[in-house]
């Protein structure tokens, strides 16, 4: 997934958070200052919609550093079609005409992203019909029960609106911002006054609802030593997730190695203690006196509307009967279940291959039930 990382900037002898935006009013007050007197930020990151729709428009977005949204970058594709990101720091695209990969990069090739190409037959449903464009088929198929305040999140689904702005995404009312768009998927930003705590997330498209759901939004945050501390000395900051008692997953990453080192990696994953506190210690040697940034994002696992866990049950009862090599393609789709929950085209794939093939009644019955329970 793209990286909009929750920035903290530390002190020495003080904590100081520095939070990473990427709302178009921070690229607004940027183009107004003299070009003459700032230098132009440089493309950091590309984020595109994690699975796009062969032939159809989506959205893709450019950030800086700091998780600014960048007007007025080129962008090339792998389809060899070149777009510039406007004002808003995005730029409309179309996909590749067949299934695969698509690939995008800034001009000067510093930065690159990709994203899959989904064939039309797979998303069908993704598609409005052609004799009423106004009203198409929808619905969210996976969303983040875990939201942070500062980093992106994406939906997964049918019938979004390539253009990003025909979405809209909403959190307690607050309106969030849309960064990469396509039929099947949206990448979201809480807006600037995204509640922490429990909350309703909104999705509607082109006006029509595409219903609510409940989700925790929670604020990341570091504490650290307020006291001087000396080169080579060790230490902890805590990382404190502000809005959830449940415990939470969270890689934490080392921007300035040169300065401080994570003692167990500089990228790696944690666990909150869940509770009030809800916090998780990280241990920490000061390489030097400076500053230095450690960041945080949460590593979110997605609700889904179809129920795996019943298609799991009925795959499970299947592999009981199946004969011959029936019980690895099983098996298979079990191992893609486990690894990717969220690739529900893949596993819908994976099953509707195996009824092609004629089982035989009994087994047909049980995969033909597990493949109803995905769509």
């Amino acid at each position: 997934m793209a990286r909009a990382w929750a920035r903290r900037k530390v002190a020495c002898r003080r904590l100081v958070f520095v939070l990473a935006t990427c709302l178009c009013a921070g690229v607004s007050a940027a183009a107004q200052e003299a070009p003459k007197t700032r230098p132009t930020p440089s493309p950091w990151l590309i984020i595109l919609p994690p699975r796009v729709i062969a032939g159809a428009n989506a959205t893709l977005a450019v950030l800086d550093y700091q998780g600014r949204l960048l007007p007025n970058i080129a962008v090339e594709l792998s389809t060899g079609q070149k777009v510039t990101t406007d004002a808003t720091g995005r730029a409309m695209f179309r996909a590749p005409d067949g299934p695969g990969k698509l690939r995008a990069v800034s001009s000067g090739g510093s930065v690159a992203a990709s994203a899959e190409v989904l064939p039309i037959d797979e998303a069908e449903a993704a598609m409005p019909a052609a004799a009423d464009r106004a009203r198409p088929l929808l619905g969210v198929v996976s969303y983040p029960p875990v939201l942070a305040t500062r980093d992106r999140f994406t939906l997964e689904g049918e019938g979004f609106r390539g253009e990003a702005d025909l979405n809209h995404v909403s959190l307690n009312g607050d309106p969030c911002l849309i960064l990469a768009a396509s039929l099947a998927a949206l990448v979201v930003l809480p807006g600037e006054r995204a509640p922490v705590g429990d909350a309703t997330l909104h999705v509607t498209v082109a006006g029509v609802d595409a219903g609510q759901f409940p989700v925790s939004v929670v604020a990341l945050e570091f504490s650290g030593p307020t006291e001087g501390v000396s080169a080579g000395s060790a230490g902890q900051l805590v990382l404190h997730a502000r809005g959830s008692k449940q415990p939470l997953v969270l890689e934490v990453r080392n921007a300035s190695p040169a300065v401080i080192e994570l003692t167990k990696g500089n990228v790696q994953r944690l666990k909150t203690s869940g509770g009030e506190e809800n916090a998780v210690p990280v241990d920490v040697k000061f390489v030097t006196a400076g500053n230095y940034i450690v960041s945080a994002r949460l590593v979110a696992l997605s609700v889904t509307s179809p129920d795996l866990q019943s298609a799991r049950k009925r795959l499970a009862e299947a592999k009981k009967i199946a004969p011959g090599d029936w019980s690895a393609r099983i098996d298979q789709v079990l191992s893609t279940m486990d690894r990717a929950p969220h690739d529900l085209p893949q596993i819908r794939a994976e099953l509707r291959a195996m009824l092609d093939d004629k089982p035989a009644p009994p087994l047909a019955s049980l995969l033909d039930s597990a493949w109803r329970g995905l769509n």
